[in-house]
């Protein structure tokens, strides 16, 4: 388990986020050992989530593998069918906006658009 408390402020605002997207949200009660904060979800697509922040600015050439280690470990690690997406949203302390990253076994994607959520990531690499 990652260490250090849960970012409840942050965990907040990703409801809020997520139902601005359209999803309902199904937080982790029952299990919080497992990795991950919510289970999100509307008709046709549903993924695991889980919120990090993290202190200081993000390098833009910072490799996400090196950056969220132990976090990647536990999101990868769940007991969920493999075929069920993952995501971590990401930000520092001093932005308002999430990154998402889509988790895969041996990559970390961050998504930069997605039409279905209207997603727009201000931060996207290029």
């Amino acid at each position: 388990m990652t260490r250090g408390k849960k970012p409840e402020a942050a965990i907040r605002d990703a409801k809020k986020f997520a139902e601005k997207m359209g999803y309902q949200w199904q937080e982790n009660t029952d299990n919080p050992e497992l990795g991950y904060d919510l289970l999100l979800f509307k008709p046709g697509y549903a993924f695991l989530l889980k919120v990090r922040v993290v202190r200081n600015h993000i390098d833009p050439e910072a490799f996400y593998e090196d950056l969220l280690a132990d976090d990647l470990r536990e999101v990868r690690a769940l007991p969920f069918p493999p075929w069920m997406p993952r995501e971590i949203w990401l930000r520092t302390q001093h932005e308002r906006t999430f990154r998402r990253l889509r988790i895969y076994d041996v990559a970390v994607g961050e998504i930069g658009f997605f039409d279905p959520d209207e997603y727009v990531n201000p931060h996207a690499r290029d």
